[in-house]
């Protein structure tokens, strides 16, 4: 880095330096700075936004997800800066202005009652997004191709939470992305009395220590229903066909919207307990007889023993066209309906009941998931609780309102899962004497299933 003189407000960590070197500086468009607790990454970048500010004309901003008053915002580290290093700037109610430059440092959230509150921002010069673990991909998708400037600047600050938080996904291995990672431990001015908190988290919990301190991502967040843990360990449950094996159950998501695709997903049974994904295939195409003709074409390539179909919506067509115009029998129908309470005190409707399936299926290494895509998709499935406390999926309208690509290949595998049960029932009954097999549920088996 070329020699700078440095004044007293850039006394930054040696790990941050290379911000402030103008060859590095103009080289990006986007700066990552994260790590945990005591790392100074909001401290040291707002020393530096203030020095930017007050030696060039710019249009600053800082911004973040959601901000209902000024004091949720960096204008309180900002002002106790300008004071403790008498900058020369004018702290007024709202916004900060630099005496030199007239540069005015605005602060607002991007989200103000459920809209985008991005007006104005294409002739933002830098932008400084603290927080910025909490910004969800919707908000980046609107936000970056708003600034505009060619030489403009997006700064982000972050502790993170997830290993897939929006930025670190979208941006961190782009090639004009500076990532800077620092930690308590890495900062020259962390006081003792952080020091002496990090070490006793370390005591209680080293996991807590490594998230919180140390700034490692947990693997999955608290509403999440996949860690990244077990989806990867799913990976790796690879079992040779055993004798007398094979039956394939296929699970079917018909596209409803515009970049939504239609999946088709195949698992194989490869012995008593273990079911291995065989064949993945997605289409673009939304014409239904296009569609149905697909479904039928991989059914009969894949020898696809039974297949189910979402229902719901405009998969009703290929499902009334394949079981009830060609009465082919191997084909049903998956519908997500409410479940009552005294039926399910658990689970409020179909998909979610399936996707514990799944989730069971995956903890005991009992399903073999290869597909990359899949595995994506299934980590942005969330739950919440219903009325009734009962936990029910994030439903996919919701995921796409805030910007998360529906899980079409995700609801594809957990439809194929619901076909397992069944599968297994028939398994375990077929060596029975013929007169105790009356007493079978199947048809209860279809409808905790969702399918028909």
């Amino acid at each position: 880095m070329a020699h700078l003189t440095l004044p007293p407000q850039l006394n930054l960590p040696d790990k941050l330096l290379k911000i402030l070197d103008p060859e590095v500086f103009v080289k990006y468009r986007y700066f990552i700075i994260k790590g945990g607790r005591g790392g100074a990454k909001s401290q040291s970048f707002g020393r530096f936004f203030l020095y930017l500010c007050e030696k060039y004309q710019l249009r600053a901003v800082c911004g973040r997800e959601t901000q209902n008053s000024i004091r949720e915002s960096v204008y309180s580290l900002l002002a106790d800066l300008i004071r403790e290093f008498q900058l020369p700037f004018d702290i007024a109610a709202s916004t900060i202005t630099s005496k030199t430059t007239k540069t005015p440092i605005s602060f607002r959230g991007f989200r103000e009652q459920g809209a985008f509150n991005i007006q104005g921002m294409e002739g933002v010069d830098i932008l400084w997004i603290d927080e910025a673990q909490a910004i969800t991909k919707q908000t980046l998708d609107v936000l970056i191709p708003t600034i505009r400037k060619e030489d403009a600047k997006i700064i982000f600050t972050m502790n993170p939470h997830v290993f897939n938080d929006p930025v670190i996904v979208m941006l961190s291995k782009r090639s004009d992305c500076l990532v800077i990672e620092i930690n308590y431990d890495e900062n020259p001015h962390c006081t003792n009395a952080l020091k002496k908190e990090a070490e006793e988290c370390r005591k209680l919990s080293e996991k807590d220590y490594r998230h919180i301190w140390l700034g490692e991502p947990l693997d999955q967040s608290e509403d999440a229903l996949y860690s990244l843990t077990e989806i990867h360990d799913a990976q790796k449950n690879k079992h040779p066909l055993a004798s007398g094996y094979g039956i394939r159950v296929a699970g079917v998501d018909i596209a409803r919207f515009g970049d939504d695709k239609c999946v088709y997903y195949v698992l194989q049974q490869m012995g008593a307990l273990h079911w291995e994904e065989v064949f993945v295939d997605e289409w673009d195409q939304k014409d239904l007889n296009y569609t149905t003709g697909r479904i039928l074409l991989h059914t009969n390539d894949q020898n696809v023993d039974i297949c189910a179909i979402d229902e719901d919506g405009l998969g009703a067509g290929p499902f009334d066209t394949l079981s009830k115009g060609r009465k082919l029998d191997y084909f049903v129908g998956f519908k997500n309906p409410a479940i009552s309470y005294q039926e399910n005190k658990n689970f409020g409707n179909a998909r979610t009941v399936n996707a514990y399936k799944l989730k069971d299926l995956i903890r005991a290494c009992h399903i073999c998931i290869k597909d990359e895509k899949t595995i994506e998709e299934l980590l942005t499935i969330k739950y919440e609780f219903d009325h009734n406390q009962r936990r029910v999926l994030v439903s996919k309208d919701k995921m796409r309102r805030d910007g998360i690509k529906s899980p079409n290949r995700a609801d594809a595998l957990i439809m194929a899962v619901s076909l397992i049960g069944q599968v297994k029932e028939k398994q375990d009954r077929q060596y029975e004497p013929e007169q105790y097999q009356q007493y079978s549920k199947e048809e209860n088996l279809f409808k905790i299933a969702g399918v028909h």
